[in-house]
């Protein structure tokens, strides 16, 4: 492939993807789209009033769970409402105010995409495997769902991109001031996402301090580039914490007025003292999570499931692509092709730094559901979705190299074998991508847009 047409597959791609989303965004009822109908809210708020909701605004605050979003980081509403009053100056009407907010999470999800091609262009230097890592990323069922209304799931999947760029900046130029302040922005994004992606902030600060501690830098430079990263997020996110412990006594996060709020205003049943958790009910982690249909639920609907969980696709499809990831995770863990051992182009310290996205981020899923909220959603996922498609990615990179190595020539010269391994990365990227957007055509086609389409 060479480098004007994966420029112009790259343009294309982005373009396609933009349209897929705006596409979906027209035509998702509100009704199909969770927790939408407790963020529109904040984001008409904000665009009627010209302000920013405490959180306890009786308009703003659930009939059902009797609490509202807005104890907790919305900046994705504030943007919203940005986006409403442009299009308000040429139509205010209902559906059109609501394509305007929705436009937040259609532009983060194409901000993701971008992302994802300079995150594959760093560390592949292969135009193939870039991309082919963003079309797994991006062409996802489920992500380009939660890319089509308003929430702040694509927000934070954008927030981790941007993270994860300037971690690999970072790695590549021993710490520069320019990519503490990238991470500091992407952190200070983070911040104000949505708290599954906290992970993030998290592995951070591990892969910050391993890497330096390791280089033995001095203590002025490592304190110097924390101090870089911490005031740059801070600047950017600090804002809401300080405001939401002055309204409510202190509460940084909310949680406390959440949980308080819906006790006393969620309706019977609903309310946090009356809900059956596991832990509650005195099941084992074993009856709660391995013997029940928690486990292929969550994977499904990682993949793709759509409205309220109720829009499934068929089991073939969920098949094909939990074969073809995990094929690739297999791949990424057997790179030994004869007595040659393929080498990865993941550094093991950001390995490392995506294995503990994925744990942490699973192993709080796995609390809040055994004992806060027992919900089977793929979505509280979402923030590992590029560490596991990075590593998928890497799997069939390997694949490649491998078959590279049993056919080569052995009186083949360097370059020789250089391009021959390069054509057949772009065969096999080039197979692999048009599948993969076949199975998502079929998602989307048959399943997402008529299965939450208006009417």
């Amino acid at each position: 492939m060479t480098d004007t047409v994966y420029k112009r597959v790259k343009i294309i791609s982005i373009c396609v993807f933009f349209c897929v989303c705006f596409i979906a965004a027209s035509n998702i009822d509100i009704t199909c789209a969770p927790d939408e109908a407790m963020r529109y809210p904040i984001a008409y708020f904000i665009y009627s009033t010209g302000s920013l909701p405490n959180g306890m605004e009786s308009s703003l605050i659930h009939q059902i769970w009797g609490f509202s979003y807005a104890l907790y980081p919305y900046l994705t509403s504030i943007i919203s409402a940005f986006f409403m009053k442009l299009v308000s100056l040429f139509a205010a009407s209902e559906a059109s105010l609501l394509i305007a907010a929705r436009m937040t999470s259609v532009l983060a999800g194409t901000g993701t995409m971008i992302l994802c091609f300079k995150i594959g262009e760093k560390l592949f230097r292969s135009a193939a495997f870039s991309l082919l890592f963003a079309v797994f990323t991006c062409f996802l069922p489920q992500f380009v769902f939660l890319c089509s209304y308003q929430n702040n799931d694509s927000f934070a999947v954008f927030t981790t991109a941007l993270i994860i760029y300037y971690w690999i900046c970072a790695l590549k130029t021993d710490w520069s001031v320019r990519s503490c302040i990238g991470i500091g922005i992407g952190c200070g994004l983070c911040a104000l996402s949505y708290y599954n992606a906290y992970v993030f902030l998290l592995a951070s600060l591990a892969l910050y301090f391993a890497d330096r501690l390791i280089k033995k830098h001095s203590s002025v430079d490592i304190t110097g580039g924390a101090l870089i990263i911490f005031l740059i997020a801070f600047a950017i996110a600090g804002w809401f914490f300080i405001r939401n412990a002055t309204l409510h006594n202190g509460d940084i996060l909310g949680f406390k007025t959440a949980t308080l709020s819906a006790e006393q205003f969620a309706i019977d049943g609903y309310k946090p003292s009356q809900l059956m958790t596991p832990a509650k009910q005195g099941l084992s982690f074993t009856d709660t999570f391995i013997r029940s249909s928690w486990l292929p639920t969550v994977l499904g609907s990682f993949i793709g499931c759509f409205s309220y969980m109720t829009v499934k696709l068929p089991m073939l499809l969920y098949g094909f692509y939990s074969v073809g990831f995990l094929a690739g995770i297999v791949g990424f863990f057997t790179k030994t092709a004869g007595r040659k051992r393929i080498r990865t182009v993941l550094p093991a310290l950001l390995q490392l730094a995506f294995v503990l996205v994925i744990l942490v981020n699973l192993g709080l899923f796995l609390y809040t559901a055994y004992y806060n909220d027992y919900q089977a959603q793929g979505r509280y996922m979402m923030p590992s979705l590029l560490p596991l498609m990075l590593f998928i990615t890497e799997g069939f990179r390997s694949y490649s190299a491998k078959l590279s190595a049993r056919l080569a020539d052995p009186e083949a010269g360097a370059a020789k074998w250089a391009e021959e391994q390069k054509k057949r990365d772009n065969y096999i990227c080039a197979a692999l991508v048009l599948c993969y957007f076949a199975l998502f055509l079929i998602s989307y086609i048959g399943f997402l847009i008529p299965g939450c389409k208006v009417g």
